[in-house]
């Protein structure tokens, strides 16, 4: 006669898991049982049904390494994604607003006046300024 506990404490010794050992004794009276029932039933529970779970379980563990991998290569190339943006828009101000600036200056002398240019080129002067 055995409790729960001592069931699986005994089916561990044989390098089962604790959840194996309740699945292998369902259906099993735990306190009419003797050490031959105990390993009636995970010889019985060992078999296919066994095998399958396994199987089901590497499965699991496989799908979810490869989603993990899936995850951080998509975070990789997210930041990947980023930095290349920034680095494009730092190329295009340093590139663009020199060109309209000149180009503003001369119209300015034909009367052109922006406010929307003159807020821009503003603050891309005030960006340098803090970038440098």
């Amino acid at each position: 006669m055995m409790t729960k506990t001592q069931a699986i404490e005994f089916a561990k010794q044989f390098n089962w898991t604790g959840a194996d050992a309740e699945r292998a004794f369902n259906g099993l009276n735990l306190t009419e049982a003797n050490e031959q029932d105990i390993l009636i039933a995970l010889a019985q529970f060992s078999g296919q049904e066994l095998l399958n779970r396994q199987r089901l379980q590497a499965a699991q563990r496989a799908q979810v390494t490869r989603k993990k991998s899936e995850i951080k290569q998509i975070e990789t190339e997210y930041q990947q994604q980023i930095e290349e943006s920034q680095q494009k828009i730092q190329e295009m101000r340093s590139v663009f607003i020199p060109v309209i600036a000149r180009l503003y200056n001369i119209s300015q002398q034909f009367g052109l006046q922006d406010p929307w240019i003159e807020a821009m080129l503003e603050t891309y002067e005030q960006h340098h300024k803090e970038a440098s």
